[in-house]
């Protein structure tokens, strides 16, 4: 049975009432109303996973879907680099103008697999305009996405949830779905971020949508916010599904190690709610880095984790010192975190990023590391500055970065990648 959720309407909405006819009309549905009992009702718009386009099989399951509107913007890579560090899937309402004034975020949001939906053109309150304006809206949205991505929005989500019968009858005529949400934190209004937090985990119940933001002004609070709600809904049992697009659920992980040569044996597989982002080892066994910032010690001592602790960006990479007796840990904006006999020599931690970190590696000659972006470029902090592949325009995406050993130099590893069509 579905909770009762207490919705909170933006200025100007006006369906609070509509809202739980919906939900009452879901839970019938779900009861096994029929077709026939259905015919004739006005159009209403999608409020859970089951109902968006290919939702029907999250019914009855505890997962919930994570969704961002008014971008693509400047906050857009800084969402994504949380998302794809925890390994979670989520949907993006996009705001045609600002499609193409960031094609390049859009490019990123699609290259990453995450489904881009029609947020309108220029974000306006339909439900004030004429038929014909409303149609532009949303036709000259779906141009946009399609020409820049090759791939065509299935749904629309109408300005801050406003629609009366006109408009979604204009929707559902197009062949599309209005996809509204179930779960409002109102990020929007910079609440706080314990305040973002507590609301979606307050709300949560299976197949939710929770209606977040990465654009349509400063979003560094829900950037904030982002990895305190998967890692609280993981915690309570829930997976994540995207909406509309067909990005599979993120399952539990588990570690695969296998041994060659004189390494060290692999050990019992660890099962992580999220996903492994690094490893380091020395000549006893290694220790597995997660990306919510826990650690997992095989062989070796344990000397300390993030887990647990406040991450405003998840850990992508770690390296060990050269003697084997610490660590480091790196996040996707840069931040260093040392256990053991790890020094800290400085990070790209709070400093302008173009795109997120990936990974380090330790200079075994000077015993300090380095860190690699994305986009190739290399950061070097009490070690030997190289060269880098940052602001080159080859298309490739980076992965990692491995130093030669006993020092002198290190590879900048990467893969080439079509650009979206």
């Amino acid at each position: 049975m579905l909770p009762k959720i207490d919705f909170v309407d933006r200025p100007g909405s006006n369906h609070r009432a509509a809202r739980f006819a919906a939900l009452g009309a879901a839970v019938a549905s779900l009861l096994g109303a029929t077709t026939a009992q259905a015919a004739g009702a006005p159009p209403e718009p999608a409020f859970y996973t089951w109902q968006a386009p290919g939702g029907g099989t999250t019914a009855g399951h505890r997962v919930i879907a994570l969704t961002f509107d008014d971008g693509p913007g400047p906050f857009t890579p800084k969402v994504l680099s949380v998302l794809e560090g925890y390994g979670v899937p989520a949907t993006f309402f996009e705001i045609g103008e600002n499609v193409t004034e960031y094609p390049q975020y859009t490019k990123m949001v699609v290259s990453a697999g995450y489904p881009v939906e029609d947020h309108t053109w220029s974000h306006p309150d339909l439900a004030t305009l004429p038929a014909a304006q409303v149609d532009a809206q949303i036709a000259r949205t779906q141009q946009a996405i399609r020409s820049l991505t090759g791939e065509t929005p299935r749904c629309v989500r109408p300005p801050d949830d406003i629609w009366d019968s006109t408009v979604l009858g204009q929707i559902t005529g197009a062949g599309l779905t209005a996809m509204s949400y179930s779960i409002d934190p109102r990020d929007w209004s910079m609440p706080g971020v314990t305040a973002i937090v507590s609301r979606v985990l307050g709300a949560a119940f299976p197949g939710g949508v929770v209606d977040l933001h990465d654009g349509g002004g400063t979003r560094s609070e829900t950037v904030a916010a982002l990895p305190k709600i998967i890692i609280g809904l993981r915690a309570k049992g829930y997976g994540f599904v995207s909406i509309c697009g067909s990005r599979a659920t993120s399952p539990r992980q588990t570690s695969a190690v296998y041994a060659f040569g004189h390494a060290p044996a692999p050990g019992t597989p660890t099962a992580s709610d999220t996903p492994f982002a690094g490893a380091a080892g020395s000549s006893d066994g290694y220790w597995l880095a997660e990306s919510g910032g826990g650690v997992v010690a095989n062989g070796v001592p344990f000397y300390g984790s993030m887990g647990g602790k406040h991450l405003s960006e998840p850990i992508v990479g770690m390296a060990a010192t050269p003697d084997g007796h610490g660590y480091w840990l790196v996040a996707a904006g840069g931040g260093i975190f040392g256990f053991g006999d790890a020094r800290s020599y400085g990070s790209m931690g709070g400093k302008h990023l173009s795109r997120p970190i990936v990974g380090m590696a330790t200079d075994t000659a000077t015993g300090g590391y380095w860190e690699v972006a994305a986009d190739g470029g290399v950061f070097s902090f009490h070690a030997p500055f190289y060269g880098s592949m940052g602001g080159r325009a080859t298309g490739d995406r980076f992965f990692a970065i491995v130093a030669s050993p006993g020092g002198g130099g290190y590879l900048v590893v990467g893969q080439h990648r079509a650009a979206p069509r």
